[in-house]
């Protein structure tokens, strides 16, 4: 079992401020526009020169959701119109084409993430309508053999959604839970009792689902070290594969949606530490291994970890 690491805490105090969240790399303040689309073709094109077809990954950013949390910092939009995903679809659809025609059909798509938002969004008919589309063009890999991922919100989500999901070929789901405290909940505008938590897991288990991944977050408001104990606690009784604990990033002037947060209820730098420390040491006790950049695996799944040590994902693995 990995010890746990020493924090210096001088040098987190001097480097203790705002700068780019390492979600996905290059990161976001890395792109300029000198890189063109006639660069990024060409780049795309040469990559198909190699003797061995290498495969490809594929990440799909559906940007809607119901309701707003008021954490957020992901590009979307907030409605109660589910038909605005309607357009967005026609065009997602011909970016599809587009890309595939940049490369050769013998290369497989191993790893395939729907992000957002919140991808279950999307009516049964629209997801399978783009997996449908998504397979037209791209040569993806069959017999459970792949990678193929999607976030979920418990609240918007039933069993029937689950094993339609499983059926078009999804078999990695990560469920965003946060919190389990009400009173954090409420704070931040989702509100989601740990019973729909566990419901979802179940569902995501009967399909057989490859691996189950826990999005939590810490440095929300009213959190403390001992209210994030009882969450962990909470997760770690559900056995998910894989946790995913981000560090929240407070840019009020940047995301609108985060002045609805109450800065005097945010916890302190300090505070954070010890529960990212308390994260680190309860996981690890718990059987899981720590990767690093707040995520934690299953030992049993370190095959797939390493494989995707350069992915947009960050977990915890048990």
């Amino acid at each position: 079992m990995a010890s746990s690491p020493d924090f210096d805490i001088e040098l987190i105090k001097k480097y203790d401020h705002s700068g780019p969240r390492y979600t996905s790399y290059p990161t976001a303040v890395s792109f300029t526009s000198q890189f063109s689309e006639d660069s990024y073709r060409k780049i795309a094109l040469s990559s198909n020169e190699d003797p061995i077809p290498k495969p490809l990954s594929l990440y799909f950013h559906i940007p809607f959701c119901d309701t707003i949390c008021f954490y957020c910092a992901c590009n979307k939009i907030a409605t109660k119109n589910h038909t605005m995903a309607t357009e967005y679809l026609q065009r997602l659809h011909q970016e599809i084409e587009m890309q595939a025609s940049l490369f050769d059909n013998d290369r497989f798509v191993e790893q395939l993430h729907w992000g957002g938002g919140t991808p279950t969004f999307l009516n049964p008919d629209e997801m399978a309508e783009l997996m449908a589309v998504t397979r037209q063009h791209f040569n993806l890999i069959g017999n459970n053999e792949g990678e193929f991922s999607i976030e979920i919100d418990p609240r918007s989500v039933n069993r029937e959604t689950i094993t339609h999901l499983s059926d078009l070929g999804f078999n990695r789901f990560s469920l965003g839970v946060q919190d389990i405290d009400p009173e954090v909940q409420k704070a931040v505008n989702r509100v989601q009792p740990q019973e729909m938590n566990q419901e979802v897991i179940d569902a995501c288990r009967a399909v057989g689902a490859k691996s189950i991944n826990v999005e939590l977050i810490y440095g929300l408001p009213l959190q403390t070290v001992s209210g994030f104990s009882s969450t962990l606690d909470a997760i770690i009784d559900m056995s998910p594969d894989r946790l995913s604990v981000f560090n929240y990033a407070h840019l009020p002037e940047r995301f609108k949606p985060q002045r609805r947060i109450n800065d005097d209820e945010l916890p302190s730098a300090e505070e954070k530490l010890e529960i990212l420390q308390l994260s680190i040491n309860k996981l690890t006790n718990a059987g899981y291994v720590y990767i690093g950049m707040d995520h934690f695996a299953r030992p049993d799944d370190e095959l797939n970890l390493a494989q995707e040590s350069g992915t947009l994902h960050r977990n915890f693995q048990g």
